[in-house]
């Protein structure tokens, strides 16, 4: 019986490990300035984001909101890179993990 238990677990443990991130990342423009603009969306119904970063901290951002920030589902969050000249990667901090996102563009 404990190794049915056990085989159960390691199984539910992989299961959670490639489950989709819990938000979606589109790059764009922001329609004033013009510099690149990252959208997060929230994909479930609750997710906080508790960190952004761009292109591993060699960019500086600005969120448009106070970070920690919760969002529920379709909610969107906008981060701008005014100095940065090319958006490559976005690493987000969540309630749920760690996400990077890449750019080839």
């Amino acid at each position: 019986m404990k190794k049915y238990l056990a085989v159960a677990l390691l199984l539910a443990a992989i299961a959670g490990c490639g489950s989709e991130p819990p938000v979606t990342v589109e790059l764009g423009r922001n329609s004033v300035w013009g510099g690149p603009q990252i959208r997060i969306t929230a994909r479930e119904d609750s997710v906080t984001i508790n960190k952004v970063q761009i292109n591993r901290g060699n960019c500086p951002v600005n969120v448009q909101e106070r970070l920690p920030y919760k969002l529920a589902f379709g909610e969107l969050l906008k981060a701008d890179a005014p100095s940065c000249q090319k958006v490559v990667e976005v690493s987000l901090s969540t309630s749920e993990g760690d996400y990077n996102f890449s750019f080839d563009s």
